[in-house]
């Protein structure tokens, strides 16, 4: 079986990929990548975007599975895989994906909709070094309440990126604290950005009839009650009601749902 992917980032051939269940992130990078622009080392992996979750240099060798990846806290999300080398600040990379939430959710649950925004300022003060460990604390804590307190798998998902890359990489968090970054300070790139770089509204979770068999796990999983259908029969996902939280296509064990991308 295989999966569809967007690659981009810091690696010599970014562009949409299809592979094959299981492959690393490794061969990814170095055989269908290129490798890494300019030389320089893998840092991290950002996958699935603003409530996907950030995997480190020392986890390139895991497999591109649900299953596997799951216990890092890393769901499939929409798709992209953000390869960070060694001069990216975390800080920063973290700062926009957190920004990403503010137009990517639906905006549904006032935990969500409330605490991704705060987290978001924290952050930003964070990577203009005007925060302290006050406020560092404060935006850890949020995250975690967003975590348990959301209503779907995007904003539970929402502080993964934030969690994982304070752990690995505290000491750049701490340089911002301390007021002087020096990735920050000699970078001229231009910054990563979560996402596909298509619109939030023209976006569609689709359920293939062809591939569906009626197993109902899908609507029994959705939260905004959007999947309807008779079981053994295909299902169908009523647009008015999804809110791309990504759920669906993660638990489908037949591959019969995919995001599409209307045109116009």
């Amino acid at each position: 079986m295989t999966q569809k992917y967007l690659l981009k980032g810091d690696v010599n051939r970014p562009g949409p990929i299809e592979v094959e269940k299981g492959i690393t992130l490794r061969q990814i990078i170095e055989d269908i990548g290129g490798g890494m622009a300019n030389g320089k080392a893998v840092k991290a992996v950002q996958l699935g975007g603003a409530s996907g979750g950030l995997l480190t240099a020392a986890q390139l060798d895991l497999p591109l599975d649900p299953k596997a990846l799951a216990p890092c806290g890393v769901r499939r999300g929409d798709g992209v895989i953000t390869v960070l080398d060694e001069d990216r600040c975390m800080v920063d990379v973290t700062y926009r994906f957190l920004c990403a939430t503010q137009t990517d959710f639906c905006g549904k649950c006032v935990s969500c909709r409330e605490g991704t925004k705060r987290m978001t300022e924290l952050c930003g003060a964070l990577r203009r070094c005007t925060a302290d460990e006050a406020d560092v604390g404060m935006l850890l804590e949020l995250g975690e309440i967003v975590h348990m307190t959301a209503f779907c798998a995007l904003g539970k998902g929402s502080s993964h990126t934030l969690e994982a890359a304070t752990a690995a990489f505290g000491s750049e968090f701490q340089a911002h604290i301390d007021g002087h970054c020096p990735l920050c300070e000699k970078e001229t790139r231009a910054p990563i950005e979560p996402g596909d770089g298509v619109a939030y509204e023209r976006k569609r979770i689709m359920i293939d009839p062809e591939k569906c068999k009626g197993c109902s796990r899908c609507a029994r999983s959705c939260h905004a009650e959007a999947i309807s259908g008779v079981v053994k029969s295909p299902f169908c996902i009523d647009q008015e009601k999804c809110v791309k939280c990504y759920t669906c296509m993660e638990l489908c064990a037949f591959g019969a749902i995919e995001e599409v991308t209307i045109n116009g």
